[in-house]
């Protein structure tokens, strides 16, 4: 990997793959289980290695401490299960009695006791004072991964191969309850801080949320797609961490389920995961040989949204226009808070491009079309997936959500629609007749009519919402129809063409009210005015058009973009248009003037899409740009003056650093210096005591060479021996020596931000 992720830390590198970590309750060390056996103690000051165990003869594939950080239990391949004292590194007791491997292992919360669980379906109870085993819980009927103790102390879990949890009180040794629906085989658990709610993962990539007083699963986390190695809880109890097979780790929130940050840059499977005591880093180990950490409570990773990795196909805002919602080249579906732009969910599940989203009526789901050939329903509190509607024999290139919230509409690149009912998740119907790939699916503002155009056959159709009969074949244009738009009155459609035309279709007779010529270029976007007296549309020819329904004449051309447009949109109240164009800006458009009254330009990347924030107070637009990047900007009026400021943008998630010269940068920690070396930067960084100490030595060389008796007097303050003392101090205060330099270059911060 070459690119380094804001937060991330220093990995660090071992010699084999790395199956079990943990932090010391104290947060003072971290703890690594080891491969080819050995156990690795580092600090996490400064990442030194203390100390390194040995006697396990194999693979250390689970560890845990004890709660004063003062002892630690492993658990390995070779039959045993060892306890050992954190200060001498010497093994206390070597726990056998397993019949086979030994699979997790867990400590008490009192430290009194530890439980380890084997592949021959048993959980032994030890004691730590004298490494008997107290008594065995038998139950399972496959290997057991999984154990964890509950916060009291008074119930033990386990985990099993045989696809059950099971929750056993201590005092009776009695299994209380068993819990099941995985849908394979379970490999790690976790306990909630308070113990009422318990998280398991395994080979069906998932993570389950069971509610332990009564066995019921609350909540599926669904995203992975690889099994799910390992679960953790933050000591905070608000967010769970899970490492998987897929080489990426998800931090969710524990309340909700959403997902809230995806953690890339593993090479292989990743074994275990941990959050440090304070919930400030994440560790993971994996079978690439590192162990990876994260500062997860750094502004980078916490706060603002990190852009998607490719292309923005749409935004849209809910709404209540307190959410935006993007979609991308890159699987995903990102939601955005409007005001901040603090990322609220990341939505994953499909595995080819996202190419449309619309959200419901009421905001509380969002519907997603793919090139996967699916469309799918989210939950956007929980960003869980409610339904996947399967069907499509093309890839999904629009979708729209019926005003009644009960249906949605999808078509794809043969030229097919499908209606969806969304309390059965079935297909109502799937409707024929157009060719080539869909460009547009819209529903009246009643719910009762669905209006769809394609990119070859030259027709709109407009459909019976209800009954999937064709009402209407709307034809005329002499080329592709690249958008519609219903008027919000719902008696007018509006079609462009590449043709180079725009049409006004009467929806009770089908026929053709209006004929508007004027663009020079193909016309691909078509909007109406809220009030519905203006259409608006923009072309290849770089500008955008406005008309007036009344009398169907052109009021305004507005020109100003160099290159064709890509998107359009009036604002809530329709005094504004905003257009987005392959030149790389947004205009922002007076529709009364048909003055340009801000120009909001982007360097690196051409606009995709804009979508006009519906919130009352305040005049935003969002743009999506090409890079994979979001951005809001709002609009500010001052007399006759009109500025659009940004109100917030999506950060890049990482940095590429291969190649970039550090040659005498100043201000960069051991740390820094270190990460940004394991990814690729070139050069040695200035280093403060090596210029001080460089500095001392030149001066003790002249010292020892000066001769002259005028000198002796004027020098005797400047013995060698005062400036060891002097370099003494500068090495224990080195801030103080650095005050009167002057740094050669800007200074790196400590976590770099955009």
């Amino acid at each position: 990997m070459t690119a380094v992720q804001f937060g991330e830390l220093p990995f660090l590198k071992e010699d084999r793959g790395v199956w079990s970590c943990a932090y010391s309750p104290d947060g003072k060390a971290l703890t690594l289980g080891l491969r080819n056996g050995e156990i690795k103690v580092y600090s996490t000051s400064n990442w030194d290695l203390i100390q390194t165990l040995k006697g396990h003869t194999n693979e250390v594939g689970r560890l845990a401490y004890s709660s004063k950080s003062d002892q630690i239990v492993t658990a390995s391949w070779d039959g045993t299960a060892r306890l050992w004292d954190t200060e001498s590194g010497t093994c206390l007791h070597i726990l056998s009695g397993h019949s086979g491997v030994v699979r997790g292992v867990a400590f008490s919360p009192l430290g009194d006791t530890v439980a380890s669980a084997g592949v021959d379906y048993m959980v032994r109870v030890w004691d730590v004072g004298t490494g008997d085993c107290r008594f065995i819980l038998i139950g399972h009927t496959a290997t057991v991964p999984g154990v964890a103790y509950s916060p009291r102390g008074d119930q033990i879990a386990s985990g099993s191969y045989d696809r059950t949890v099971r929750l056993w009180n201590l005092e009776t040794g009695m299994c209380v309850r068993t819990l099941s629906g995985h849908g394979g085989q379970i490999w790690a658990i976790s306990y909630s801080p308070k113990g009422k709610r318990l998280a398991s993962s395994g080979g069906d990539t998932t993570v389950r949320i069971w509610d332990v007083e009564t066995g019921d699963c609350c909540r599926v986390l669904t995203g992975h797609s690889g099994g799910v190695a390992a679960v953790a809880h933050s000591t905070q109890g608000d967010v769970i961490a899970s490492a998987s097979y897929d080489n990426t780790v998800r931090i969710w929130d524990a309340e909700t389920g959403a997902c809230r940050q995806i953690l890339t840059g593993h090479s292989s499977g990743i074994e275990c995961v941990v959050l440090s005591p304070r919930g400030d880093h994440i560790a993971c180990g994996s079978n690439d040989n590192t162990v990876r950490v994260w500062d997860v409570g750094s502004e980078g990773t916490r706060q603002f949204a990190t852009r998607h990795h490719s292309n923005v196909y749409s935004v849209k805002c809910s709404p209540h226009g307190d959410q935006v919602a993007s979609c991308s080249r890159d699987k995903t579906i990102r939601l955005m808070d409007t005001e901040t732009g603090v990322s609220r969910c990341v939505l994953t599940g499909h595995t080819y491009d996202v190419r449309c989203i619309a959200y419901s009526p009421r905001g509380d789901l969002i519907a997603s079309g793919s090139h996967d050939r699916t469309v799918k329903l989210w939950d956007i509190e929980t960003g869980a997936c409610r339904q996947t509607f399967t069907g499509h024999t093309g890839f999904v290139s629009v979708v729209a959500y019926s005003p009644r919230g009960d249906q949605i509409a999808s078509g794809d690149y043969s030229g097919t629609l499908k209606l969806w009912d969304i309390t059965t998740g079935t297909c109502q119907y799937t409707l024929t007749g157009h060719f080539g790939w869909m460009t547009g699916i819209l529903y009246s503002f009643t719910g009762t009519q669905i209006a769809s155009s394609s990119s070859r056959d030259k027709t709109v159709r407009v459909w019976n919402a209800e009954s999937g009969v064709c009402l209407h074949t709307l034809s005329g244009h002499t080329s592709s129809v690249w958008s519609i738009a219903y008027s919000p009155q719902g008696d007018l459609l509006a079609s462009v063409s590449e043709d180079k035309t725009m049409r006004l279709w009467d929806m009770q007779t089908g026929e053709c009210r209006q004929i508007s010529i004027g663009h020079t270029g193909i016309v691909r976007i078509v909007v109406y005015s809220p009030q519905g007296s203006q259409v608006a549309t923009g072309s290849d020819d770089g500008a955008a058009r406005i008309w007036d329904m009344g009398t169907r004449e052109c009021l305004h051309t507005l020109t100003g973009h160099t290159r064709g447009l890509t998107s359009c949109v009036y604002s809530s109240k329709g005094d504004y248009i905003v257009s987005g164009s392959e030149d790389r800006t947004a205009r922002l458009w007076d529709v009364t003037s048909g003055q340009c009254r801000a120009v909001v330009k982007s360097i690196n990347s051409t606009i995709t899409s804009i979508e006009w924030s519906t919130t009352s107070d305040v005049d935003c637009f969002v743009i999506g740009y090409r890079d994979g990047n979001v951005s809001m900007w709002q609009v500010v009026e001052n007399g006759d003056e009109c500025h659009v400021p940004q109100r917030w943008r999506t950060v890049n998630g990482e940095l590429v650093l291969t190649g970039t010269l550090i040659q005498d940068v100043h201000g960069l920690s051991r740390l820094n210096k270190q990460l940004l070396k394991q990814r690729g930067a070139k050069g040695e960084p200035f280093d403060r005591l090596r210029e001080t100490s460089k500095k001392a030595m030149q001066m003790a060389s002249v010292v020892s060479t000066l001769k002259q008796p005028s000198m002796e007097v004027v020098l005797e303050s400047a013995s060698t021996d005062n400036l060891t003392a002097d370099l003494s101090e500068q090495l224990e205060h080195p801030e103080a020596s650095a005050q009167s330099e002057q740094p050669m270059r800007q200074d790196l911060p400590e976590h770099p931000e955009q």
